[in-house]
């Protein structure tokens, strides 16, 4: 965009067009009146000066001004006597309305006329404009190059300096900004540190903040975030039209939408990775898990005919013991990863049938009498036969959890026991309680308890060391099937912990009951 006059010289040029019109006017005007050319002929030549006059000034101002000279000319050389002020009579007060009236009718239609023209131009100015910064900015992914292209386009349109300062996803601005000064581009200029560009929380009324040296055009993302600002100096603003500096905020607003637009595809991108990663992690663990299931079962087996074969007390059967033991905790480990990766998938859907609470849950503390000969497992259960909608592997691995929870932390000649019953409060829920006679849970526990990898200290020494996954992957078992599970200390004046499974209860037709 070339740099127009300054609005006092167009002003002195257009008076000096009006008076060289009328000048002229005024000469043709006697020329006629020499040759004996009648009064309205030369009438008809003011006219035409007054018109001329308005056609190419812009404002009533300078048609008037011909009009003034006009009448004045009409009156001194037309109107007998010729070269003295006649008397004004009526005749002359219509004929000096009617050039009036003109003036203004044409001036008015010329400036219309004038200022749709420089509103088209200046609307097709914007259109290539903003077509060339949308163009450049398309397909590209880099923020740096994107913040070049905008710098550039502004200078080029406006022929200013300029610069840009990005803001980080916390809206902070950086510690350098972009600064484009005599056409060349300085990435490193250093931010004022003492701004902290509070202003920009809120977008600005008009579209930009003005300060003592610059003008400054804020850039916000599709959330309202501040990504960016550009500034220009306010010696270019002072020559700039108002069409100008509503320009500048729409190159702006089309920049921010480039830019939110990369920024968007740089979050999604590394979250593609992120979740590529994951992927590839929950795949590894899940193929590792089932390689050495098969191997530890092996080992396990083979440890306890060992057992049986060796002396109880000898050196050769505490070996054969321990192996079982530790091949039963890394048996149990690679049983909790793999059930943990499993809830993790996105595709993983539960297999829920009605069962019969009490079958499923025997099936899990048989499983453990087997696993702990020695701890002794009391079943509390209501003659009430209860069904629920589950899937009888994933809640059998919960209550062989809660039952290897309770053993670690409670002594080993104190029972465990295992309620089922319908829930007091609600009638349409089933709970299963594991009840341990320990010493309980602090509030510290209590709090993190079912956080990943959170472990404390177990109290039964013979007992398998935990990893801090079998209560998390209870909770998101009990969660996939609508249920929940809960932890607290012992109510009914005993010690002890006790961790309360809740389930919809449904008939035996497989509906869950109403509550």
């Amino acid at each position: 965009m070339k740099k127009s006059s300054s609005p006092a010289v167009q002003r002195f040029f257009q008076v000096l067009v009006t008076l060289a019109v009328c000048a002229a006017g005024i000469l043709i005007g006697q020329l006629l009146r020499e040759t004996g050319a009648p009064a309205e002929t030369i009438v008809c030549i003011y006219m035409l000066v007054v018109v001329i006059c308005a056609s190419v000034s812009t404002g009533y101002a300078y048609g008037i001004l011909s009009a003034l000279i006009c009448t004045f000319a009409y009156n001194f050389f037309i109107s007998v006597p010729h070269y003295s002020l006649a008397p004004i009579s009526p005749y002359f007060i219509l004929a000096a309305s009617v050039i009036f009236i003109v003036s203004i009718l044409i001036s008015s239609i010329t400036s219309k006329v004038k200022e749709g023209e420089v509103l088209a131009r200046k609307r097709e100015e914007e259109t290539n404009v903003l077509y060339h910064l949308a163009r450049d900015l398309s397909g590209e992914m880099s923020i740096d190059a994107a913040i070049e292209i905008t710098l550039t386009n502004i200078a080029s349109v406006f022929q200013t300096d300029c610069r840009m300062l990005q803001f980080d996803e916390n809206e902070v601005p950086l510690r350098t900004f972009v600064l484009l000064e005599d056409s060349r581009l300085n990435k490193e200029a250093v931010t004022n540190v003492d701004r902290d560009f509070a202003e920009y929380k809120s977008r600005p009324a008009k579209g930009y903040y003005v300060n003592e040296t610059q003008y400054e055009w804020p850039m916000y993302s599709q959330n309202g975030k501040v990504i960016a600002a550009v500034a220009i100096p306010v010696e270019t603003i002072h020559r700039m039209t108002p069409l100008d500096i509503q320009m500048v905020s729409t190159m702006v607003e089309t920049a921010a939408i480039a830019f939110d637009k990369i920024i968007l595809a740089r979050i999604q991108q590394h979250d593609q990775h992120l979740v590529s990663q994951e992927r590839y992690r929950t795949n590894l663990l899940r193929s590792i898990s089932h390689d050495l299931r098969t191997p530890l079962a092996g080992i396990s087996g083979t440890a306890e005919v060992l057992m049986e074969e060796l002396e109880p007390g000898t050196s050769p059967y505490e070996m054969a013991h321990n192996i079982r033991k530790e091949t039963i905790w890394l048996y149990n480990l690679v049983q909790n990863v793999l059930s943990l990766t499993k809830l993790q998938n996105s595709n993983f859907a539960i297999k829920a049938q009605v069962n019969i609470l009490e079958e499923v849950v025997d099936s899990a503390v048989e499983t453990m009498e087997i696993r702990l000969p020695e701890r002794k497992l009391n079943k509390i259960y209501t003659d009430e036969l209860i069904a629920c909608k589950l899937d009888p592997s994933l809640l059998k691995q919960v209550v062989i959890n809660l039952i290897d929870n309770a053993n670690k932390y409670s002594p080993v000649d104190m029972p465990i026991e295992i309620v089922i019953r319908r829930s007091k409060g609600n009638p349409a829920m089933a709970e299963i309680l594991i009840r341990d006679f320990g010493d309980g849970l602090s509030q510290a526990e209590l709090d993190k308890i079912f956080e990943m990898f959170y472990t404390t200290k177990a109290k039964n020494k013979k007992a398998i060391r935990g990893y801090g996954l079998g209560l998390p992957i209870c909770d998101s078992i009990m969660k996939a099937h609508g249920g929940s599970i809960q932890a607290r200390n012992r109510e009914d004046g005993k010690h002890g912990a006790v961790f309360i499974l809740e389930l919809p209860v449904a008939d035996l037709s497989g509906t869950v009951a109403q509550a």
